[in-house]
């Protein structure tokens, strides 16, 4: 019985946050960067829109990372948050948000997440572009103090959401163009689940095991061969609880969410 309400409760917290939105794919690129926000924001410098096109009519899904800072005007803080809701300005109608972990309050030095998620309708006027902004708050020594992205925090930066009519290609987000399957099994496991990837390409692929606060717990180079490939992942000291890993390279990633439940 005392293995039995461990596992419930992981299961129970995985399909809460599942059922709300989309799985949330932190990307790990964003490692060894100054940048805030991944995918990068538009700039003079770097004039590109890099988040996904949304389409009329078409389920939409876009993850954002968060990496959060340590300091904020050389003051070390806490954490870093935004609103449940209301927080991004500017999304199309249809289109909502959810973050993960899902009080959208992340801690210092952590890749937080945010999915944009939702389908846009015919309320909206395509095509179009739309400038998101977020307001968020940083927790320095226990006083909230208020943040603008872009606005002060990246100036001359945009954070820009092209919207096109029902007619256009919306491509597979989710395994991106490189796997037609990823799963990992038995899920939820004790020691060890075996990683299952279905790929397009040939190629050494990073493999990455995140915590829901976004601290990375496993990383290593897999070498992957066209077709299905199998390699095993053990948990070793961690926590029971709910994981995410990635599978992927510069040319893109997939992610699923895994459970250790001894």
């Amino acid at each position: 019985m005392k293995k039995v309400l461990p596992l419930l409760f992981a299961l129970f917290c995985a399909y809460s946050i599942s059922a709300q939105a989309p799985m949330c794919m932190r990307d790990s690129i964003i490692f060894g960067t100054d940048s805030l926000l991944w995918p990068l924001p538009y700039t003079d410098a770097a004039p590109n829109y890099n988040l996904n096109d949304a389409c009329i009519d078409h389920v939409y899904n876009q993850s954002v990372t968060v990496n959060v800072p340590t300091s904020f005007n050389g003051l070390p803080i806490t954490s870093a948050s935004i609103a449940t809701t209301g927080a991004i300005s500017n999304l199309p109608i249809g289109i909502t948000y959810a973050c993960d972990p899902p009080n959208c309050v992340f801690p210092a030095g952590s890749l937080g997440c945010i999915v944009l998620y939702g389908t846009p309708t015919v309320a909206n006027v395509a095509p179009d572009t739309f400038d998101l902004g977020i307001t968020a708050s940083v927790l320095v020594f226990g006083t909230p103090f208020p943040v603008e992205f872009p606005g002060a925090a990246a100036p001359g930066s945009h954070y820009y959401l092209a919207l096109k009519t029902s007619e256009c290609l919306v491509g597979n987000y989710d395994l991106g163009n490189q796997f037609t399957l990823l799963k990992n099994t038995p899920n939820p496991f004790g020691d060890q689940t075996v990683i299952t990837s279905e790929s397009l390409v040939a190629g050494d692929f990073q493999f990455e095991v995140f915590d829901l606060l976004g601290q990375r717990v496993h990383a290593r180079t897999i070498r992957l061969e066209v077709g299905r490939n199998e390699f095993t992942f053990d948990a070793g000291n961690l926590t029971n609880g709910s994981y995410f890993y990635t599978l992927g390279n510069r040319d893109g990633k997939a992610s699923r969410r895994m459970v250790i439940a001894r």
